[in-house]
């Protein structure tokens, strides 16, 4: 008998729709990201380095992205979700120009392999009360971004062989925007955006939008496309830092 009622209760939950069966999504995102600008600034031992152009200069390429989101539904219209993203870029340039970086000059015509590397965390509350049922949803978020970005210059070739590292820490609460469209010819296709950010003052600001369309062919079950802008700046004492990412991203997800 309990067997019995419990696929009752299972059955009548799956009849009653995603508000009432669906409540955890997780979602997979691979990210084509292209560095549009960046930029670094380091004081070491007093020693003030120059602006190093991460294309420029070392010639840093994107590598893709991957990011995992964990998004929690609390009601009709809010949610919970936790996201991470982890970037890469990598470069082995012989430099045209001098470059300081942590007090240590590369001299140019030296050979230096350099890295980036970041990690995004987010935690964020979603919360949209302008309904027109079945059509779109619009609101606002609150969301806690993480930053780190650990940065890595060394010589190739040369005995002894020189490196300097450094790590650019950024944690702060920021607002957005989150808009969901679903075309009513179309109920299958949604059309989202959102973008959310905030000048942090002396420490430095941050930006991230995206727009895309979502194709849900069965219920529990998605795929996505898209574009997204990331911008961040980060100051710390005397060292600076800068970057902008764009491009396009592909995803799939998963309702429980």
């Amino acid at each position: 008998m309990p067997v019995r009622i419990a696929l009752a209760a299972l059955l009548v939950l799956l009849a009653r729709g995603p508000a009432f069966a669906q409540i955890v999504e997780f979602e997979a995102r691979y990210w084509i990201t292209d560095l549009h600008s960046g930029s670094v600034k380091t004081k070491d031992n007093e020693i003030t380095g120059n602006d190093v152009d991460f294309h420029d200069d070392l010639g840093l390429k994107a590598n893709g992205a991957p990011e995992g989101r964990l998004t929690l539904f609390t009601g009709p219209n809010s949610r919970i979700r936790l996201a991470y993203t982890h970037l890469t870029f990598d470069a082995d340039k012989v430099l045209t120009s001098a470059v300081t970086f942590q007090g240590q000059t590369f001299t140019a015509a030296t050979r230096v392999m350099s890295e980036l590397e970041i990690h995004y965390g987010r935690g964020a509350w979603i919360w949209q009360p302008l309904v027109i049922p079945g059509v779109l949803k619009f609101g606002g978020m609150f969301e806690v971004k993480g930053f780190v970005a650990n940065a890595s210059l060394k010589t190739r070739g040369l005995s002894p062989e020189i490196r300097e590292s450094e790590s650019f820490p950024l944690v702060v609460p920021t607002l957005g925007l989150v808009l969901d469209v679903t075309p009513p010819p179309l109920p299958m296709l949604h059309v989202f955006a959102e973008v959310s950010g905030l000048p942090v003052g002396d420490l430095g600001h941050i930006v991230d939008a995206e727009v895309g369309l979502r194709y849900i062919p069965v219920r529990f079950f998605t795929v996505s496309a898209g574009y997204r802008v990331f911008d961040i700046g980060i100051g710390r004492n005397d060292d600076t830092a800068h970057l902008t990412l764009r491009g396009p991203f592909v995803g799939m997800s998963f309702r429980f």
